[in-house]
């Protein structure tokens, strides 16, 4: 018997590196980095050149109603698909969104003749523009609808259906699918960079992502009393921010309390709005914006009675009145064990050290779960910090994330 073939072995290092590079030219930011905002001119760009490949790959691509991108094989059977997204936050890094398009391209290719693979590019991935992430995953799972999304602008006052719209109308040379083929999908895989640099401090060159943090995010606001920053006594004052200083560090010593058991548990105060903001006059009020993450829920509801007992806590000594109002509350997502156990067992044929894993952040594969069996594979950066213009990857480990990925596809 002769011996089988790899297909993995057609992954082209050099054009998979060109293509970053073309992604990353589209638009710069301030400090170098890539902008490509959601549902902007520079996505849509980023859409058509990924559609040019796909061309080029013997495959047909055409958008959904949502702004994604789906490039199909011929037929009308059973597929797998890979892909991942083409956005970036702002001034963000090389690789992040862009490697798993990229990679999935290359597995598609790499198996033309095995199985039919569709490339699927999520639109509007990235959250700055709308503090809100994966819509475009999302409204194709129906997790979504536009009611929710027209309550979404950016800072300009531009709603999400109305950047959507634009979007598509950049992109109106692109052929419509009146009905998005989820139907016929078997099996989902993304490939993402990761980038706690935790699998390479752990010796692995890959990461089998199990579970995906359910984020909760919460409103905290804090009524205190203004007075002349002058006249008023310390021991007379209701000073909101000197409260909110507090809540900061109960947020996170509740969040350090709960790693100690749950370690991949977070919580982050990400903004602090204080009014009325002016250097003489004692603030009066105070808003937090409060991030919790975890992949068991016992954690997070661990994280919110510690937090609710410091809120109660500090408003008592201090004369003010303290609210939490929670904005999101997310489960945490299981993917598939089966495509887990599928890309472990391929890595371990490669010789790829692969770890199990989470993610402490959102991605498309997670919401396509709700549709489809979905894996998430992470390649480890090997310097700078994720969603910045630092972010940078080893090609040995973007190889071999490529070719446990097209074993992963050939086998789900």
């Amino acid at each position: 018997m002769g011996r089988a073939t790899d297909h993995a072995a057609a992954l082209d290092a050099a054009r998979i590196a060109a293509r970053l590079d073309a992604l990353w030219e589209i638009a710069r930011g301030p400090e170098g980095g890539a902008d490509r905002p959601a549902y902007s001119a520079a996505e849509a760009a980023a859409m058509r050149l990924v559609a040019g490949w796909a061309t080029d790959a013997g495959l047909r691509p055409a958008l959904d109603r949502h702004g994604n991108l789906w490039a199909l094989p011929d037929g009308d059977g059973p597929l797998v698909s890979s892909g991942s997204h083409v956005d970036t936050v702002p001034d963000g890094g090389r690789y992040d969104g862009a490697l798993g398009t990229v990679l999935a391209l290359e597995a598609a290719s790499a198996l033309r003749d095995v199985r039919p693979v569709a490339v699927l590019v999520c639109a509007a991935e990235e959250a700055p523009r709308f503090g809100a992430g994966t819509l475009g995953s999302r409204q194709l799972t129906g997790a979504l609808d536009d009611v929710e999304l027209a309550d979404r602008r950016d800072a300009s006052g531009t709603s999400v259906p109305q950047a959507r719209a634009a979007f598509l109308d950049a992109l109106a040379d692109l052929p419509r699918l009146e009905r998005a083929p989820v139907e016929r999908l078997r099996a989902h895989a993304e490939v993402h960079v990761e980038p706690r640099h935790d699998l390479r401090a752990r010796g692995a060159r890959l990461g089998v992502v199990e579970r995906i943090a359910g984020p909760h995010r919460h409103r905290i606001s804090i009524e205190g009393e203004a007075g002349h920053a002058g006249e008023v006594a310390m021991t007379a004052r209701r000073d909101a921010l000197a409260a909110a200083a507090e809540v900061v560090l109960a947020v996170e010593r509740a969040g350090r309390t709960a790693a100690e058991r749950w370690p991949a548990t977070v919580a982050t105060v990400g903004s602090l709005d204080v009014r009325p903001g002016s250097i003489s006059v004692i603030p009066a009020r105070a808003v937090a914006a409060v991030d919790i993450r975890a992949v068991d829920p016992a954690a997070t509801a661990a994280v919110e009675d510690a937090l609710d007992a410091a809120l109660a806590e500090v408003a008592e000594r201090r004369g003010v009145r303290v609210t939490r109002e929670r904005l999101r509350a997310d489960d945490p997502i299981a993917l598939d064990p089966r495509l887990a156990g599928l890309a472990l067992d391929a890595a371990g044929r490669r010789g790829v050290r692969a770890a199990r894993t989470h993610s402490g952040s959102g991605h498309d594969a997670g919401h396509l779960g709700a549709l489809v069996p979905a894996a998430l594979l992470f390649v480890p950066l090997a310097g700078g910090q994720g969603h910045t213009p630092q972010e940078h990857a080893d090609e040995a480990d973007v190889l071999a994330g490529g070719r446990v990925l097209v074993d992963l596809l050939a086998a789900a």
